[in-house]
């Protein structure tokens, strides 16, 4: 893998190189430990909070020229991270022929605990981040339904889950749902596409806000609009992961045909979250979406 944490839990990645590390953790303990005969670098996988080492700082690895790296330890290391078999395996690092595989993670996955408090802690700036990326209001009425949905599912048991892709794995847990009534962000590529390729649609100034419209059916006409997240795709690439989810809009044409209205990649970044939580953590908080959180997932 190409990028280390300091700690378990939802905290900063960084790529791995000296600089990086040495800035980083100052070179104390227990990121930097004497064993024996020699100095051994430690820090915590990006993806399943297992410890790893950091082999070839100071020198470049046995295979010729390759750049530091990191390296699972299985086993944990005091003050830094206890060691997970189930996080183990199904980690994407865990092996150099690793495929996203579908299916769940045991329910005694440390690693799925952390994701369902997080997701219970920080569930309105995850909305925050789809909001953004989706250009959609999503209301707390559709936020309640999209955590209810995950929560039936188990959202926080699928195997693709990580701590940083919460937001996606949110949506990717919900069936189809319609978009009647919804609110949409004013002169996106989203309400642009709605506008050009639904004759039975008006989009109608918000109430609320002069940033967002909302789908209404044109008086005598029906909308049949949904939306769903799918196609999630995550690749390991040059000892880093590339990831991303599709967000589609689609609806029936005059033959009663499903039509795509809209398609959106969203790339999923290492640091979306922690980023997120950086900006927002302690003020702009969203109380009501924390109470929806809090009942249902409590």
């Amino acid at each position: 893998m190409d990028q280390f944490k300091l700690k378990v839990g939802v905290a900063p990645a960084y790529q791995i190189t000296r600089k990086n590390f040495e800035e980083q953790t100052l070179k104390k303990t227990p990121y930097v430990q004497k064993e024996r005969n020699r100095i051994s670098n430690y820090a915590v996988c990006p993806k399943c909070d297992n410890p790893i080492q950091i082999v070839g700082l100071q020198k470049n690895t046995s295979e010729a020229g390759r750049k530091p790296y990191g390296r699972h330890n299985k086993g944990s290391i005091a003050n830094l991270a206890t060691y997970s078999e189930i996080d183990y395996q199904d980690c994407p690092f865990s092996n150099p022929n690793w495929k996203k595989s579908n299916g769940k993670r045991p329910a005694g996955s440390p690693l799925a605990n952390k994701m369902l408090a997080t997701m219970r802690s920080e569930f309105d700036i995850i909305i925050k981040i789809m909001r953004q990326k989706t250009d959609l209001g999503i209301s707390r009425n559709l936020a309640r339904k999209m955590l209810e949905n995950y929560m039936l599912d188990e959202g926080w048991l699928y195997r693709q889950a990580t701590l940083n892709n919460l937001p996606w794995i949110l949506g990717e847990s919900s069936p189809a749902i319609p978009l009647f009534g919804q609110f949409i962000k004013r002169e996106s590529g989203l309400s642009q596409a709605i506008h050009t390729n639904c004759e039975q649609v008006v989009l109608e100034a918000s109430p609320l806000t002069d940033n967002y419209v909302q789908i209404r059916n044109k008086p005598g006409k029906f909308i049949n609009l949904s939306f769903i997240f799918y196609n999630h795709h995550q690749e390991i690439i040059n000892d880093g992961m590339q990831e991303s989810i599709d967000f589609l809009v689609f609806g029936k044409n005059q033959e009663h045909v499903d039509v795509e209205i809209f398609r959106k990649t969203i790339p999923i970044t290492e640091n979306d979250l922690i980023a997120a939580i950086q900006k927002y953590g302690t003020n702009f908080r969203d109380e009501s979406l924390l109470e929806i959180a809090k009942e249902i997932i409590d």
